[in-house]
């Protein structure tokens, strides 16, 4: 069980490279195989197809994020300290775990919507901490999805753009600068009213 185990993990790591650096297309179970010294089939019989590979390489994915994020500070800490925290914990994984980052943002948009609604999701980790806040009087009130995603957002295209080059340098130390950020978005007025529908160009008529 052991070496079946270490077998898998070994999969997965080179799978994460490959899928990476070439996306998950380019990249046949043979190309995986070769990658860890065993045939093609051998790399497919720990998962049972690619697609399932590539599901739970972002559902591990996503969860080590949740994960980052839980631990980053105690629960009973102050908000804005569990928030500088947390995203310095996420920056520092960004920067140790390149291939994790790219990997995610190539898969996203096949694989969020599937994403459980629970403590591996990291977008669920920081919505309750968000809510716990509100609940204590620690930032004004606020759809607590909206700003989970605003402070998502913060961390998350910096991160891409340095993926894209338009960033360089570690991330990490850009974490107290993002973090003000996001305690300065999550403090700023709340209660404008919502549009009731999308928005629509001036002088431009319903149908």
């Amino acid at each position: 069980m052991a070496r079946y185990e270490s077998r898998r993990a070994q999969v997965e790591a080179s799978a994460m490279r490959l899928f990476a650096e070439h996306g998950v297309d380019a990249v046949s179970m043979r190309d995986i195989g070769a990658a860890c010294g065993i045939s093609g089939p051998g790399a497919l019989s720990h998962f049972g197809s690619k697609d399932a590979l590539v599901a739970a390489l972002f559902a591990d994915g996503f969860a080590g994020y949740a994960a980052r994020i839980a631990a980053a500070a105690p629960a009973d800490a102050p908000f804005r300290e569990r928030l500088e925290a947390t995203v310095a914990a996420v920056l520092r994984l960004h920067d140790e775990d390149h291939d994790r980052f790219r990997f995610l943002v190539l898969r996203q948009h096949d694989h969020l919507a599937r994403v459980p609604r629970d403590g591996s999701n990291p977008v669920e980790v920081i919505r309750a901490m968000i809510e716990a806040a509100v609940a204590a009087g620690e930032i004004p009130r606020r759809d607590p999805d909206l700003a989970a995603l605003a402070v998502i957002g913060l961390v998350v295209q910096p991160a891409t753009g340095r993926l894209y080059g338009r960033l360089t340098g570690p991330l990490a130390s850009l974490a107290p600068e993002i973090a003000a950020m996001a305690w300065s978005a999550l403090n700023a007025a709340a209660g404008a009213p919502h549009p009731s529908g999308p928005t629509r160009k001036p002088g431009s008529r319903r149908s």
